[in-house]
Parts: C-alpha cells; sequence; structure tokens
C-alpha cells in the first residue's frame, strides 16, 4: 500500500518493523517511527540501530501525529493495529502542519472502518484501494487514500463495507460479511422478543442486512 519513493511515518510502530521493511526493501527513502511510550521507543531504536539504518529511520516519541514536523516532508502516514476510534482521534487532532505535505493514507483499523472512512471523506481524502486480510481468526481491512480537491463522497453501503472492497468481493470479505449477517439476523430476532422493543436499532440492523444482502 505504500508508494515507492515516499517519505512515511508509522505511527504507533511496534519495534519499527513497518519501517524497517520499507527501508530495507527500498520502497521509502525516509521514514519516522512514532511512540507515545518510552518503552516501546526505546524498542523500537534498538531494532533500527540493530539494522544500521539509524540514518534513514528516525525513531521520535510523540502522541499522534507530533512526531512530525514541517521540514522533515513526510507524504504518506501509516496507522495500523488500533481500532477505528483511535486512528480517527489521532487524525482529527493532526494540525494543519503535520499533515501539509500528506499525500497517502494508509489506515488499518481492527474494528470500526466506518469511522475511519467518515473521517477520510469529510477531509478530502478519497478512497484508492482496500485490502482485507485473515490471520489467527481476525479479519483486518486495510485502507489506502489519498489527498483531493474534490469533494468525496460515498454511501452508506460503502461507509459500512469499504467501496473497494466491495468492487473486489474477495472470498475473505464475502465470508466475513456473511458471518456478520447471520449476527445482524439473530440480534434482530433477540431484539423482537425483548420487554423493551428499541426500534431505532432493529431498523439500523435491518438496514445493515439490507445493504449486505444486497452486495452479497
Amino acid at each position: 500500500m505504500v508508494d515507492e519513493h515516499t517519505r512515511v511515518a508509522d505511527i504507533g510502530s511496534d519495534h519499527a518493523y513497518l519501517p524497517v521493511e520499507l527501508i530495507e526493501k527500498k520502497v521509502a527513502d525516509f521514514a519516522i517511527a512514532g511512540e507515545v511510550a518510552e518503552g516501546p521507543m526505546s524498542r523500537s531504536k534498538e531494532d533500527v540501530e540493530k539494522f544500521g539504518l539509524s540514518d534513514k529511520i528516525d525513531v521520535r516519541l510523540g502522541d499522534g501525529l507530533a512526531v512530525i514536523k514541517a521540514d522533515d516532508l513526510i507524504d504518506t502516514v501509516v496507522i495500523a493495529g488500533m481500532g477505528g476510534i483511535l486512528i480517527q482521534s489521532i487524525l482529527t487532532r493532526a494540525t494543519a502542519e503535520q499533515l501539509s505535505h500528506v499525500k497517502t493514507l494508509v489506515l488499518q483499523p481492527n474494528i470500526g472502518e466506518p469511522l475511519v472512512r467518515h473521517w477520510l471523506v469529510e477531509n478530502n481524502f478519497a478512497i484508492v484501494d482496500e485490502d482485507i486480510v485473515e490471520e489467527d481468526h481476525h479479519v483486518y481491512e486495510i485502507i489506502k487514500a489519498q489527498k483531493v480537491t474534490a469533494p468525496v463522497t460515498l454511501n452508506e453501503a460503502e461507509f459500512l463495507m469499504g467501496p473497494v472492497l466491495m468492487q473486489k468481493k474477495t472470498a475473505t470479505f464475502v465470508a466475513k460479511w456473511q458471518h456478520k449477517l447471520s449476527g445482524y439476523h439473530k440480534a434482530v430476532a433477540n431484539m423482537k422478543h425483548a420487554k423493551k422493543i428499541d426500534q431505532d436499532k432493529i431498523d439500523v440492523m435491518n438496514q445493515y442486512i439490507k445493504y449486505i444482502e444486497e452486495i452479497l
């Protein structure tokens, strides 16, 4: 998902594995490994030094995109392995200076993908690619978005399921949404038998069911 010859900031880098890989494979020219706590930062520094890449990877301590300065000329930001609420919060708290040169975002929310897509649309980032992978019985979605000048729009089904993923319709995607569909059907059935029926919640679930059935 990361383009060649880019300057990358990996937020919440976790041992700087991704920056090391990007520099070793000659995908990125320079990378910042951002960590919010001293322990992870020192471990990331050790790993970067072990690979002899301290001149190409700068390990920094800071909250979210606070590790980026305008003169770093960072054009690509990766935020992976967090919940959608946290990713949305990190992006919302970023200043204009921190985002001044950023053209590409690569985001991998563990949950809450629609929240991330809403932030992208509201901040003029168009989703250009998505992927879905399964590992150890967990399903992960990866979203790549690029800054655009024209307004971006998605419909409710695209916010929920991903505009590119809906087109690709891979086996992993289908399996995820078949599982979700079954869960929504059970939830609606249970809610209808509740002592106090929450019709608004049932209507939302039924709308999700409709979107999923249409796509599958």
